[in-house]
């Protein structure tokens, strides 16, 4: 799962902001009034060649959608998404999507890790009892709640795969809030088990490149890629994303997807440019 070249799925949330999503709503909100526009999304994904889909249940583990849906139950959401991602595409893997809680501050003791892998614990289970396949922890920025929540979706019995929202320095490098530098925060979760590590939300130039061919010859597992094409009014086109992309590719990021912004049209763009990185780096010299 996941040993080779793979185009993993685009943006769930702006994808459903263009269909109608309030801006200040969470996607999961949809699960329950139009679940028929997140199936939407899901197909496009994978019409366009995506072989991942990542289910709509980002906010799963953090308290504020317990505080916007009220009496929704979490596994009832998870199951929900769960069933949404596997009847777009029967030929795609379904990856449990979970993100962060938003409780975990940077040098800030509190809450405890044990506490923060708790918040993960429900959702995980859910999302693995509705049939996923794998689990996928997404835009983490904290080391310490990376590995609570990696730890937590382990339990389930199911691969998982960690992606890091990093910020970019001055010097061209990704870090955490905190500074640990990106190779850390990717080396932490390999150690802990991770089937793959990577970035997601992050700007698909340089750095991204640099941190793909560091990847390639100093992490044991997998680098995974969703970079953003951009935030609205900026937002690179389809080709600029790929040719963007295409660096990254070059140093072996092959499971590579889009985060915010990034619609059906920029994954076949970017299916074509992994492509071509693979036949380039595989053909006979």
């Amino acid at each position: 799962m996941l040993g080779s070249p793979t185009l993993l799925d685009g943006a769930m949330g702006t994808a459903l902001q263009a269909r109608g999503l309030a801006a200040d709503a969470l996607p999961e909100e949809w699960l329950l009034s139009r679940p028929e526009e997140i199936a939407a999304v899901h197909t496009a994904h994978a019409a366009a060649g995506a072989g991942v889909l990542l289910t709509c249940s980002f906010n799963a583990a953090a308290p504020r959608l317990a505080a916007r849906m009220g009496g929704a139950r979490a596994d009832d959401l998870c199951a929900r998404a769960v069933g949404l991602a596997r009847a777009a595409a029967s030929g795609a893997l379904v990856a449990g999507a979970l993100g962060p809680t938003g409780l975990a501050r940077p040098g800030d003791p509190s809450p405890r890790r044990s506490e923060l892998g708790e918040r993960y614990d429900q959702p995980a289970r859910a999302l693995a009892a509705a049939g996923a396949d794998l689990l996928w922890l997404e835009s983490q920025w904290d080391v310490g709640e990376a590995r609570a929540a990696l730890a937590a979706a382990r339990r389930t019995g199911l691969p998982v795969a960690v992606t890091f929202t990093l910020r970019e320095t001055r010097a061209g490098r990704f870090e955490a809030p905190d500074g640990t530098p990106a190779e850390d925060c990717l080396r932490a979760v390999a150690a802990d088990g991770a089937l793959a590590a990577g970035v997601n939300c992050v700007s698909p130039g340089p750095a991204l490149a640099a941190l793909a061919a560091w990847a390639a010859v100093a992490l044991p597992v997998p680098f995974a890629a969703k970079p953003s094409p951009g935030p609205p009014g900026a937002v690179l086109s389809p080709s600029q994303f790929a040719a963007a992309l295409a660096p990254a590719l070059r140093g072996r990021a092959w499971l590579a997807g889009g985060c915010c912004g990034a619609t059906a049209a920029h994954l076949a763009a970017l299916g074509a440019a992994l492509g071509a990185a693979l036949a380039a780096t595989t053909s006979p010299r």
